[in-house]
């Protein structure tokens, strides 16, 4: 009858305390919840004002303006592309000007020649230069190929061996998931803490500036710790190669990124890892086909490649057509399909059009369904 269970409900208390009832009946509702002697009419009450139906229909608005705007965005650039070429277009037609004018012709009765303006002179040929002999190009498959690879740092989990690879610029934010309130992190650590249950829904945010990294609590209820001493709110000094982190119950160690991952990164050795982070799924991929992901929809008889609605709730505002990772000389590239909710990759919304390389220890927001990429050489 009801789409919620009111006797389940985790915010239970704010509807009644939100309600438009009386004090008097808020009581005796809260009363009977209590002794377990509520009933669909006690529920009727609340049902009217429920905060999760609310809170659906404001995750729908936005769905649609926040797509809407994302669509007007991209429309935008590619019209002040197109004036920026017919503008250059016209200027090359144009004539240049000389800062003379033609004189008149002669009357009648003159023999004086017509003087033939400067732009009708006919121009004499530019003396063509040597022409250089064309250096044999080299194809490689690193993506680094004859420069030094840029310097970049992970996070390795413990209890999974799982990478995290962290930006330069920016901030990502750890916690777990939540499908019924909370605003979905940036790194989901739900698997690993299934042993534990010590992770806070928004536990953490690491802060990157020019390449340096600093750790903050957000108020969890079991702290974060750096090399064993638990850190303040604010943000924690620089962290430096070889110092360890505990969340909840969950050692993860900072680190540089070895130089040989980025460089074999897409060798013909290297296998290719999809790890789905709330549930701990693994999905193998390979090139040089194309993989959609999102979640299948028989309304419309689509299946995408990666279907995540195997994986339950944490893919309910998952897009049919979310992401799609595209491969070029053996690497991945990540590029969103117009989602409602976006995609996230480092923390950085991408936006439409825009396609980033994904690089070992690379975590994917799609819509709250955080997925690990990672390879094994």
């Amino acid at each position: 009858m009801y789409k919620y269970s009111c006797r389940k409900c985790p915010i239970r208390n704010r509807c009644i305390d939100e309600s438009f009832n009386a004090d008097s009946i808020k009581v005796m509702i809260r009363r009977a919840f209590e002794a377990r002697t509520d009933t669909l009419a006690t529920w009727g009450r609340l049902q009217k004002d429920c905060l999760l139906v609310k809170a659906e229909k404001e995750k729908r608005k936005a769905k649609t303006s926040a797509l809407t705007l994302r669509l007007q965005k991209v429309q935008a650039n590619k019209d002040a592309e197109a004036a920026q070429v017919e503008e250059a277009a016209v200027q090359k037609t144009t004539k240049p000007k000389t800062g003379e004018l033609p004189p008149k012709p002669a009357r009648k009765g003159h023999t004086q020649p017509l003087h033939t303006p400067d732009y009708l002179q006919p121009v004499a040929p530019k003396p063509k230069r040597p022409t250089k002999p064309l250096r044999k190009l080299t194809t490689s498959t690193r993506p680094f190929p004859g420069k030094d690879v840029p310097e970049f740092y992970w996070m390795t989990v413990d209890d999974s061996d799982r990478h995290i690879l962290l930006p330069q610029e920016g901030a990502l934010v750890f916690g777990r998931f939540d499908p019924n309130v909370g605003i979905p992190p940036d790194i989901d650590l739900a698997f690993e803490d299934r042993k534990y249950h010590a992770i806070s829904r928004r536990h953490a945010s690491l802060l990157a500036k020019n390449n340096k990294h600093t750790i903050e609590d957000l108020g969890s209820k079991s702290g974060v710790f750096l090399n064993g001493e638990q850190i303040s709110y604010g943000p924690s000094r620089v962290l430096q190669t070889g110092d360890t982190l505990r969340l909840g119950g969950i050692k993860i160690r900072y680190d540089r990124v070895p130089a040989k991952i980025l460089q074999n990164a897409s060798s013909v050795q290297a296998r290719h890892i999809l790890t789905v982070t709330p549930t701990g799924r693994k999905i193998h991929i390979s090139p040089p086909h194309n993989i959609i992901i999102g979640r299948t929809d028989a309304r419309v008889n689509f299946v995408p490649d990666i279907d995540l609605s195997r994986d339950g709730e944490v893919a309910k505002l998952v897009s049919r057509r979310h992401a799609i990772i595209q491969w070029r000389n053996g690497q991945p590239f990540l590029e969103d399909l117009g989602s409602g909710f976006g995609t996230r990759l480092r923390g950085e919304l991408l936006s439409l059009g825009q396609s980033r390389t994904l690089r070992p220890g690379d975590h994917i927001w799609l819509a709250g369904c955080v997925l690990a990429y990672d390879i094994e050489l």
